[in-house]
């Protein structure tokens, strides 16, 4: 088998070893017995365990990479740009926080610090669209930053498969509700373009506690 073959083979089974157990429960004996390979086999590619995390580490950066860039030449329309991104990362990073990274935050502490960096770096990526729609005027002017926590914090609940089958709700009706609910919001509107949703009013009942006599508005930021 050629080399670079080998070396994946290695890294996929080392990967699903860690993501499962986590990074400090895996040994490479027990990557060497999955793949019914000799140790000193596997040392041939990899010098040691760390090593091997960070190899796993350049693997998903440049995955991420032609990922997003494929994304950014494939659409036009901002929102389906942005909402591809999120679900992407969402889809793809989350299985390495469950067990992987809580490992490597104390065992490897610099790549860990990679990790967080590709993370944060693409959510500024995604902060960066968002802003550029509403400078072009297709986004309301609102918090970049917040509404993009908002939109990953919606997908990463709202993909959950246990939800979504006690809901009956097929996996991408479940991404495009939460597109659709967060760039258009829920507010209908009369004719002229006006909201018909009306503005909370705030009073204190006789035990002093502040209550509402109307639903609170709850808008998208599309235009």
């Amino acid at each position: 088998m050629p080399k670079h073959l080998t070396r994946e083979r290695i890294l996929n089974a080392a990967m699903n070893r860690m993501l499962r157990f986590g990074y400090r429960k895996v040994s490479m004996d027990e990557i060497a017995e999955d793949l019914v390979m000799s140790k000193n086999t596997i040392y041939r590619y990899f010098e040691s365990k760390e090593r091997m995390a960070e190899a796993l580490f350049e693997r998903l950066s440049e995955e991420v990479e032609q990922e997003l860039a494929l994304i950014r030449e494939s659409y036009r329309d901002p929102s389906e740009v942005i909402s591809r991104n999120v679900f992407f990362l969402q889809q793809r990073l989350k299985p390495w926080s469950e067990s992987f990274l809580g490992d490597i935050k104390t065992e490897l502490p610099a790549l860990w610090a990679r990790f967080n960096d590709l993370h944060e770096t693409r959510i500024k990526e995604i902060v960066a669209l968002v802003e550029d729609g509403i400078e072009k005027d297709k986004f309301r002017r609102v918090n970049a930053a917040l509404a993009v926590r908002m939109y990953m914090g919606a997908m990463d609940h709202v993909l959950d498969p246990e939800y979504l089958e006690k809901e009956r709700i097929s996996f991408s009706d479940a991404i495009d509700g939460v597109l659709d609910i967060w760039s258009v919001g829920m507010v209908l509107k009369k004719e002229g373009g006006h909201s018909n949703a009306v503005r909370v009013k705030k009073f204190r009942d006789s035990r002093g506690l502040v209550v509402m006599d109307s639903p609170r508005r709850v808008v998208g930021f599309g235009r």
